[in-house]
């Protein structure tokens, strides 16, 4: 059909379950490039299919039930584009919402996509499929979408908006591209760069990368060694060998009738065996509780579970091709064999390459409002998101008001990203650059300190709208911080806290481990 043929009815169809496509069909609905089209935004049960046809254009958005089936208030039409044969003449582009965590990932509006290729239906956008950071892709997608509407077919023909389901089965083999020591002192803290080039992976700052990193083989041919079953390696080189959950070790106390293992157990006993299971792997646990024979290697196997990922929070801006890391080097001797982390050790020595997916993480995204002040907050290796988030902005050209606060030990040894950050506030893009090194002084000085020393700044960005960014160690950043800022702001009488209402209106933002 003439792509270029007159509009005389645009119709914005959504499927929602949870209401995040039905709010985003409303804002297209009001979005200023459509108006001269006066569209008319409906959920897809209430568009009757037979009436579709030539001057039509059909805007789909539509999330996804479960695994691929079409939300509640879509079905009637789905089934309806089932039992049309044909729909020539009708233009459409579809946006689909997804969670890249199910086989079926964007499995509806996939569907919905091609029900309406296969009835002669013309798409005049490539179909979005976006996972949790669809608001990224729809700031993309619809100012696209207004110029073809407004009679410039070919515009959006590049535009391609899709996120590739990669998971811990199917992971991205990125190779590392980068690996830059970022402090002099140990423990190491490095910048890694990874190539995602080629793999379809959408992410913003913020958004965490996961990787799914290979046994030590050490360790391997120390449990192969142990059983005296050169197969051990084979049978346990995809399983879990470090992170051993409470049901694994209440297996093994009843296999192997460990009564100290059991009393570990205990309800009461929580601090004891999360001291005890510090730094230690599964071949300390079999050491000090188990023998070959009362925790034989086909009884064992099957209660592991597989190889976990490990989440880093990325430190680069959104969708770059070389995505950045801020890692902490794990290493150290425990009950006499060395000991390196199962992630960090592979990034640091492996061989060039790491398996990789990536998941959304909007509550660590950018505010909506261009004009919101923000105030960051980060320990140690916890700037890896703060700095994606500066990276973004950067990239963006957007101009707010932003405050880093930035803790670690020592400013000769351990100020990371320090050059990249004093030039951000040498021209102003930092507004605030406060550090805190704990020990350069007499008197230990942290993050909280430094929010102290600039009250009045914290309180004025506050009472101007700021968000406030937090990361770091949750044991030592979070109540600390927290209490800071109400001492900074106290509430009024009888009042909720300044903490609690910033949490309350969606302006606090946490990535504490």
């Amino acid at each position: 059909m003439d792509a270029a043929a007159p509009i005389q009815r645009v119709l914005v169809g959504y499927g929602s379950e949870s209401g995040n496509a039905r709010a985003l069909a409303h804002r297209l609905g009001a979005f200023p490039a459509l108006q001269r089209h006066a569209p008319q935004v409906l959920p897809f049960n209430d568009i009757d299919v037979t009436t579709l046809g030539a001057g039509d254009v059909l805007l789909a958005l539509s999330s996804s039930f479960g695994d691929g089936e079409p939300p509640a208030n879509g079905e009637r039409f789905a089934e309806a584009l089932r039992q049309c044969p044909a729909l020539p003449g009708l233009r459409y582009a579809v946006f689909g919402l997804g969670d890249t965590g199910y086989p079926q990932f964007c499995g509806f509006s996939k569907t919905l996509d091609s029900l309406l290729g296969e009835r002669q239906a013309q798409p005049i956008m490539q179909r979005v499929d976006a996972d949790g950071g669809y608001a990224h892709f729809f700031e993309q997608w619809a100012p696209v979408l207004g110029d073809v509407l407004d009679g410039n077919p070919t515009a959006g023909r590049d535009l391609c908006l899709q996120v590739t389901a990669y998971a811990e089965d199917n992971a991205f083999v990125a190779p590392i591209i980068a690996r830059r020591r970022l402090n002099a002192r140990d423990p190491a803290a490095w910048h890694l760069g990874l190539d995602l080039r080629g793999s379809g992976i959408a992410y913003r700052a913020g958004d965490t990368l996961h990787v799914v990193a290979p046994n030590d083989p050490a360790l391997l041919q120390a449990l192969a060694r142990w059983y005296g079953q050169g197969d051990a390696v084979e049978l346990l080189r995809h399983k879990e060998l470090r992170l051993l959950g409470k049901s694994l070790l209440r297996e093994l106390a009843r296999l192997t009738g460990s009564d100290a293992l059991k009393d570990l157990l205990r309800s009461s006993q929580r601090q004891a065996l999360e001291a005890y299971l510090h730094g230690a792997d599964l071949l300390d646990v079999l050491n000090d509780h188990a023998s070959p024979d009362r925790a034989p290697l086909e009884r064992l196997v099957p209660l592991l579970s597989p190889c976990l990922p490990r989440a880093y929070s990325i430190a680069s801006a959104a969708d770059s091709a070389e995505v950045a890391l801020c890692i902490r080097e794990v290493r150290y001797t425990h009950t006499g064999r060395e000991r390196r982390g199962t992630a960090t050790g592979w990034l640091l020595e492996g061989d060039g390459s790491a398996r990789v997916y990536c998941r959304s993480n909007p509550g660590f995204h950018l505010p909506r409002d261009p004009d919101a002040p923000l105030l960051m907050v980060g320990t140690g290796t916890g700037i890896a998101p703060l700095m994606g988030l500066l990276r973004e902005l950067d990239a963006a050209g957007q101009q707010r008001e932003v405050h880093l606060v930035f803790g670690e030990k020592h400013r000769d040894h351990d100020y990371l990203y320090q050059q990249q950050l004093e030039a951000w506030r040498a021209d102003g893009r930092l507004q605030g650059l406060h550090t805190a090194f704990s020990r350069d002084g007499t008197a230990k000085y942290y993050v909280q300190h430094a929010l102290a020393e600039q009250a009045d700044t914290v309180r004025d960005l506050l009472q101007h709208g700021a968000h406030v960014y937090l990361c770091g160690n949750k044991q030592h950043l979070g109540v600390a911080v927290q209490d800071a800022i109400n001492t900074i702001m106290p509430a009024q009488e009888g009042g909720v806290s300044t903490w609690d209402t910033l949490q309350a209106e969606g302006r606090l933002h946490r990535e504490l481990y």
